[in-house]
């Protein structure tokens, strides 16, 4: 028995320094992460103190020799632009799911202000979750939903990866099933909001990019109604807006809040001659050559409105 005992001891051992190098290796074997090279430049965020005083905080970010390794200087100011707090830190990121990246500090250091000179560095094991692209930082401490939820705005530079035009592109990508001319009938009801009879309305719509793809727009033409829109980015909300005009005088602003397998779910708001729109429009490409028109939650000044028909229509080239 004592015999098996050392041999299984032995084997042990054996195993731990068999694997002991791949400890030791620790971040230099990293693959890079593709989502990190968003990560460096200059970010600032502005928010309200507990006393309603404008603040500040700027993080300039370099990369160091190492892949996914970073070092930030944080500097917050007060409403007056002077700096109450400065402070280095140097951490790395891992890839989570999705573009999503954890943050993981590794040491940091703070600055008196008075005598302008750094205190030495010790360990800093701050964590949290992080999405970061051309144009924005967000970050989420603790839970989804009692957390603290941060948002950063990059400060543009000459650096052509982040230019409004490479994310306006990569972001409407997503809206491709839309493009073509679509045409079709539906036997229609009368819509108070849109100023439309009830009849047979014939429609025809075509959608299409401009140039280099950062606006998608179309028409909806028909015999009752004419409207004329586009989709673009909104760089400061991060949404996909939607504005359009119609012949019968509808006003309309829309973002995109969903979306899946060729499934786009709208939202809108607007003025129209007799009142305040509202109502929730789903666009279904989920068949091909099939695009499906769907309105739900319409109210007219506040009151909720008739349910409209679906409306099919079929590619026609």
């Amino acid at each position: 028995m004592k015999k098996i005992k050392l041999i299984n001891c032995f084997a042990v051992a054996l195993s731990f320094f068999a694997t002991y190098p791949a400890v030791l290796s620790d971040h230099h074997n990293e693959a890079k992460i593709k989502q990190a090279e968003h990560i460096p430049g200059t970010w600032i965020r502005t928010g309200i103190s507990p006393d309603g005083k404008a603040t500040s905080m700027t993080k300039v970010i370099k990369p160091t020799e190492a892949d996914n390794h970073f070092v930030e200087t944080i500097t917050s100011t007060n409403e007056k632009g002077d700096i109450t707090s400065k402070w280095e830190l140097r951490f790395k990121v891992e890839s989570l799911v999705g573009n999503m990246l954890k943050f993981q500090g590794i040491e940091s250091r703070g600055m008196n202000l008075e005598k302008s000179t750094w205190s030495s560095w010790q360990k800093n094991n701050l964590r949290y979750l992080f999405q970061p692209d051309e144009f924005f930082w967000n970050e989420v401490m603790q839970d989804l939903e009692n957390s603290t939820k941060r948002r950063f705005s990059r400060v543009i530079s000459n650096d052509k990866k982040h230019s409004y035009q490479d994310i306006a592109k990569r972001k409407l990508s997503i809206l491709a099933p839309m493009l073509g001319i679509w045409e079709g009938s539906v036997e229609q009801v009368e819509v108070k909001a849109y100023g439309i009879p009830a009849h047979t309305q014939k429609i025809r719509h075509p959608v299409q990019f401009n140039k280099d793809k950062t606006i998608m727009y179309w028409q909806w033409e028909s015999d009752s109604i004419d409207a004329f829109g586009a989709q673009s980015y909104d760089a400061l909300t991060g949404y996909i807006m939607k504005h359009y005009h119609t012949s019968t005088g509808v006003q309309m602003t829309g973002k995109l809040i969903a979306w899946n397998e060729r499934k786009f779910l709208w939202e809108r708001h607007g003025n129209t001659p007799n009142g305040l729109l509202y109502e929730k429009c789903l666009i279904d490409l989920s068949k091909a050559g099939i695009f499906r028109h769907k309105i739900m939650d319409r109210t007219l000044n506040g009151i909720a409105q008739p349910e409209e028909p679906e409306i099919i229509l079929k590619k026609a080239n």
